[in-house]
């Protein structure tokens, strides 16, 4: 899904539908990344490394608020929501400092 929604936001820029499904998709990913560190987590127990790694996991979880908010405020100004997605593409493009191997 990401490779259609972002070629009909290309297309399509400020037009409502493709980014509100911009932020759906972006969203279902953070999702799925915020899941699949909470399975291994839970598989792995709280003194997992996985878990010593992420820690609070500020970037995840702003970036399911992040694609929430943006997706619903697509349907009144695309613009912002494009706004918000160009922030966190920007916050996960600074390396993390927690997952560097001493």
């Amino acid at each position: 899904m990401i490779p259609v929604s972002t070629a009909w936001i290309g297309a399509n820029a400020g037009a409502v539908a493709p980014t509100v499904l911009y932020g759906v998709v972006l969203l279902g990913c953070a999702l799925g990344y915020y899941i699949l560190q909470s399975v291994i987590v839970a598989a792995e127990g709280e003194h997992s490394q996985v878990k010593q790694l992420i820690g609070r996991d500020y970037k995840g979880k702003l970036s399911v608020v992040t694609y929430t908010v943006a997706a619903v405020i697509a349907f009144m100004w695309p613009w912002v929501a494009n706004v918000l997605y160009a922030v966190m593409a920007v916050v996960w493009l600074i390396p993390d400092k927690r997952m560097e191997i001493e």
